[in-house]
């Protein structure tokens, strides 16, 4: 089946990366790609090389938006794809092959999300178990995350009071929404580290706290402090 992929880009002031992940974008072999750039109004240069590229790419917003999952929000009105991915700048598919090798002769009846492994710090990360999901977490990284946005339906959008968590907000979501995820043998990204929901502060661990608060009460707050446990014994 010739599934149509959106890859959507947010960027904000990020000359130095940007050009790695457009051209992991423009460089996939499958073909039925709609890509969409959004950009906060960046003032650094990096509009200046999107527009280098705009005759490739599909739809380039640049304005000022209030915060990454507004951003988000806005790329997901613009994408017309049967399958939804977020590749933001400085991240990258792992090979020129991904898409093809996840959608050229594959059907995905009835799943809402595929989802992967990253390659990340010289490792290959493979997906943790779905049920992760329940306790605050999140099963792989965002950009190895592929939502199906004709199954998830209305449920496909960003709550922006999460500064730092709405992507997990979102799957865990469609998790408990009881749509259909698959877990695909292959590496979809690599994710360089560092980005905005990897910052590590006082702020950041605050805002995790109040995501399981809002969305799980005081059994929440009991999940974050194990599977803060469980990281520190993994490592």
């Amino acid at each position: 089946m010739n599934y149509k992929i959106s890859i959507i880009t947010v960027c904000y002031n990020c000359v130095k990366d940007i050009t790695l992940t457009i051209e992991s974008v423009l460089n996939q072999k499958y073909s039925n790609i709609q890509y969409i750039i959004i950009d906060g109004g960046s003032t650094d240069g990096t509009i200046d090389i999107i527009n280098k590229y705009k005759d490739k790419i599909d739809i380039i917003i640049s304005e000022p938006d209030q915060g990454i999952f507004d951003a988000m929000n806005k790329g997901l009105k613009y994408a017309t794809g049967d399958w939804v991915n977020f590749m933001n700048a400085g991240d990258r598919f792992y090979d020129d092959s991904v898409l093809q090798s996840l959608f050229q002769s594959t059907s995905y009846i009835n799943i809402g999300v595929l989802y992967g492994s990253t390659f990340s710090k010289g490792t290959i990360r493979k997906p943790k178990e779905l049920g992760f999901l329940k306790y605050g977490g999140i099963m792989a990284c965002h950009q190895s995350i592929f939502y199906n946005r004709l199954i998830c339906g209305n449920e496909l959008f960003y709550k922006t009071k999460h500064k730092f968590y709405g992507d997990i907000e979102l799957t865990r979501r469609l998790y408990l929404r009881n749509i259909e995820f698959q877990k695909v043998p292959i590496v979809i990204s690599s994710f360089q580290g560092g980005g905005f929901s990897s910052q590590i502060s006082t702020s950041a661990r605050k805002a995790k706290f109040d995501y399981l608060f809002q969305n799980m009460g005081i059994m929440g707050l009991f999940y974050g402090i194990v599977g803060k446990i469980y990281d520190l014994l993994k490592k």
